[in-house]
């Protein structure tokens, strides 16, 4: 209603993370976590398109994606 364009903060400061659990895991790779890091502003862009389709927040949506990344994870143990 006021116009805000909310980016969910778990997926602005993915990068972040991405970078440092190749470090903690002990096997970093620096283009590899550039590649995953660089698609941070695809999911982003994805979230507020599907946002704006179905007239939910972004939060909501970034949650839904979370969920489906995660089932999808462990359905492929």
């Amino acid at each position: 209603e006021r116009g805000i364009l909310y980016a969910p903060d778990y997926v602005i400061n993915a990068g972040g993370i991405i970078n440092g659990a190749g470090e903690i895991l002990g096997h970093y790779d620096r283009e590899a976590s550039l590649a995953q890091i660089d698609r941070i502003g695809h999911t982003l862009a994805d979230i507020f398109e599907r946002a704006d389709a179905t007239h939910e927040s972004t939060n909501r949506i970034a949650d839904g994606m979370a969920e489906e990344r995660l089932a999808a994870a462990r359905a492929s143990r």
